[in-house]
C-alpha cells in the first residue's frame, strides 16, 4: 500500500470554546446559566470544558447542548495546533453514481459526495462535539485528546449500517490556535491528529487547503457548506449530511450587517469570512464544518463554520474562520513539529 494512502491526516475544526455544535456563540463562562450541579461539575459548552483542562460527562439537558464539566484544581488550559496539504485533494466523491443513484435535489448530499466531512465525538458516550474536515498529514501536541474520536465517512447518522461503512479513529493530539479570542472569536481554529492513520476510500478523502489568493473570496462567489445541523432555525437536525450553496460576502458589508445585531463598535476579525443568504446558511449543529469553493474541478476549504445570528435570516450572513489567514501558521507549525520529531 502506497504511503500516500496511509497518512496520518489531520482534522481541521472550529475551536469552539463556546459552541462547537452550531452557530450560537458568545457564552460567558461565569454566566448564571452555567449552574453548578450536585455532582460538582459545571454546565458549559464542550470546548470551554475541554480547553480548560476539564472532562465532559454528559449533556446538561435535553434541549441544552452544554455539557456537565468537571475541571480539577490545578488544571492547565490547552494551547496550540496545525497541518499541510498535497496535490491530490478536494475531489468530490461519486459513490452515488457508482451504485446507480441519481443526484439528490432536496438540499441533502449524495452518499460519499463530500468525503472530507467528519464528525468529532466525545468518548465513551459518543457525544457529538462538532463537524470537521480532513486536511492531510503529521503534527501535534497537547494532552486532552484521550476523550475524543473522529468518525470518517459518516452519511446517515440515524443508522449504524450504511452502504459504505464509516471509520472511527482516536485522537492523539489537539492544538487550539494560541491567539484564539473567546470574545471576538478571532483565530477560531484548531487541529487534531489521529492515533493511527486513515486510509483513502471512495467516501473518505482530503479537502484542499488554499494558499492566500489561490481561490477567489470575492463577493458573490458560490461555495458550499455541509453538516448535520438544523434544516431551519426552528427545525430539526438533519440525519443525512446537508449541502447548502452560499454566496460569499464582502467583508465591509458583512461587518455593517452584523453591527445591526452586535452594536456600532463591532469589528469583524480579519481572520473571518462571511457567507449566506436568506434561507441559505449554516445552522445549529453545523459548527466546525467546512465551507468549500470549487476551482478547476477541485474543492478548496475557505472557511470553518464559526458563528451567526439565527439561521438564514435576511441580510445576516453566517461567519466562518478564514482558512487562508492561517496558511503561514499551519506550515510553520508543521516544520517545527518535524524538527522536534527528528
Amino acid at each position: 500500500m502506497a504511503r500516500d494512502n496511509w497518512m496520518r491526516w489531520l482534522l481541521l475544526l472550529v475551536a469552539y470554546v463556546t459552541i462547537c455544535n452550531g452557530q450560537q456563540n458568545h457564552v460567558d463562562l461565569h454566566d448564571d446559566d452555567h449552574n453548578h450541579n450536585p455532582m460538582g461539575c459545571d454546565c458549559m459548552e464542550y470546548w470551554a470544558c475541554i480547553t480548560s483542562g476539564g472532562s465532559a460527562y454528559s449533556y446538561c439537558g435535553n434541549m441544552d447542548q452544554s455539557v456537565c464539566c468537571y475541571v480539577p484544581r490545578g488544571a492547565r488550559p490547552i494551547g496550540l495546533l496545525p497541518v499541510l496539504n498535497k496535490s491530490k485533494c478536494g475531489r468530490k466523491g461519486n459513490v452515488a453514481a457508482a451504485v446507480g443513484d441519481r443526484k439528490r435535489s432536496d438540499g441533502l448530499a449524495d452518499l460519499g459526495e463530500w468525503p472530507w466531512h467528519a464528525a468529532v465525538l466525545e468518548k465513551p458516550q459518543d457525544l457529538y462535539v462538532c463537524g470537521a474536515s480532513l486536511l492531510d498529514e503529521s503534527l501535534a501536541s497537547g494532552n486532552i485528546s484521550s476523550v475524543l474520536k473522529v468518525r470518517l465517512g459518516e452519511y446517515d447518522v440515524s443508522v449504524t449500517t450504511e452502504q459504505l461503512a464509516y471509520e472511527e479513529l482516536d485522537v492523539s493530539h489537539v492544538m487550539v490556535h494560541p491567539q484564539f479570542n473567546n470574545l471576538s472569536l478571532a483565530n477560531d481554529i484548531a487541529l487534531l491528529r489521529f492515533v493511527q492513520p486513515a486510509r483513502r476510500r471512495p467516501h473518505i478523502d482530503v479537502v484542499c487547503m488554499p494558499h492566500p489568493g489561490q481561490v477567489s473570496e470575492t463577493e458573490g462567489t458560490r461555495c458550499v457548506v455541509t453538516g448535520w445541523g438544523r434544516k431551519l432555525e426552528d427545525g430539526t437536525h438533519s440525519v443525512i449530511l446537508k449541502e447548502i450553496e452560499v454566496p460569499l460576502w464582502d467583508d465591509a458589508k458583512c461587518q455593517a450587517a452584523l453591527k445591526t445585531q452586535f452594536g456600532p463598535n463591532f469589528v469583524l476579525p480579519s481572520t473571518s469570512i462571511c457567507a449566506g443568504a436568506e434561507g441559505r446558511d449554516a445552522c445549529d449543529g453545523d459548527g466546525g464544518g467546512p465551507l468549500v469553493c470549487e476551482k478547476e474541478g477541485q474543492w478548496f476549504q475557505v472557511g470553518v463554520v464559526s458563528f451567526g445570528i439565527g439561521c438564514g435570516r435576511t441580510n445576516l450572513p453566517g461567519v466562518y474562520t478564514r482558512l487562508s489567514a492561517f496558511d503561514g501558521w499551519i506550515h510553520e507549525t508543521i516544520r517545527s513539529f518535524k524538527t522536534l520529531s527528528g
